[in-house]
């Protein structure tokens, strides 16, 4: 086997893979609640790291320690990452040191446009057009294929408590392929929320004018999750559950990608 994969690796966490064509260029976590939003990307706003440790930074392996405040919680987190000659597993826990609020928990991977032509989950088969709608299924496998072979993408750990469900999704985003192994609330929601996020603020209503809103007939059903639904030409205005755990609940997503054979 020639073609084995090469990692770029910073601070426990690969930064970035290689092998042929198919470079995957962005890996790690999110999550948010109503006013704070947490990723190991230059996007991060109303989260603090007060605690960052790299116990293993490569070649074969990484571990990351983070600790981190958010505005309505606080929490921390164990990153392990694992190379092989033709996979690389990510996988990620997160502890609550209080309660908390969640919109969702993520593990992440970015590959870039060029690496695959079509991508296939729960029985739906897309290029890569720039929508960034979210394709995104109740299910643990997906596929990213092309002219530089197939990726298989596999959940192969999920710890959701009574709180969330667990869901993979595929979009095709500017920057590229975006797969989320991802914790979403489930009912019933601890909150509703119903928010607007544009290029100039950030309106986010509190659970009792969300529950007013969304009591409107016919409006939970067109808000809910619309902005992701709706992709790149959507208007940011959408409606979602927010989960709560308290003090000490551990959740868990691990995330494995290998290539196939046919390179």
């Amino acid at each position: 086997m020639t073609n084995l994969i090469e990692c770029d690796w910073e601070y426990g966490v690969p930064a970035a893979i290689r092998c042929g064509g198919v470079h995957g260029t962005d890996f790690g976590i999110e999550t948010a609640d109503r006013h704070s939003f947490f990723t190991l990307a230059p996007e991060r706003h109303g989260a603090r790291i007060t605690e960052d440790r790299a116990l293993k930074n490569g070649p074969e392996a990484g571990e990351r320690h983070l600790t981190v405040e958010m505005s309505e919680g606080r929490w921390s987190t164990v990153l392990t990452s694992r190379l092989r000659e033709r996979s690389l597993t990510l996988s990620a826990s997160l502890t609550t040191l209080s309660p908390s609020l969640f919109q969702d928990f993520v593990v992440r991977a970015v590959f870039s446009a060029e690496s695959f032509t079509v991508a296939a989950i729960a029985g739906e088969r897309f290029e890569h057009t720039g929508s960034n709608i979210y394709h995104q299924h109740p299910v643990r496998h997906a596929t990213l294929s092309g002219f530089n072979g197939t990726l298989e993408i596999r959940v192969t750990e999920s710890e959701a408590l009574s709180a969330f469900e667990q869901v993979l999704y595929i979009r095709d985003a500017p920057e590229g392929w975006v797969v989320h192994a991802r914790l979403i609330p489930k009912p019933p929601y601890a909150l509703l929320w119903v928010r607007w996020f544009n290029r100039f603020a950030r309106l986010s209503l509190p659970d009792w004018a969300s529950r007013a809103l969304l009591s409107v007939p016919g409006l939970k059903s067109r808000l809910w999750y619309a902005a992701e639904r709706g992709g790149r030409d959507a208007l940011q205005l959408q409606a979602s559950g927010l989960a709560s755990l308290n003090s000490e609940e551990r959740i868990a997503l691990s995330m494995e990608m290998a290539l196939g054979d046919d390179f």
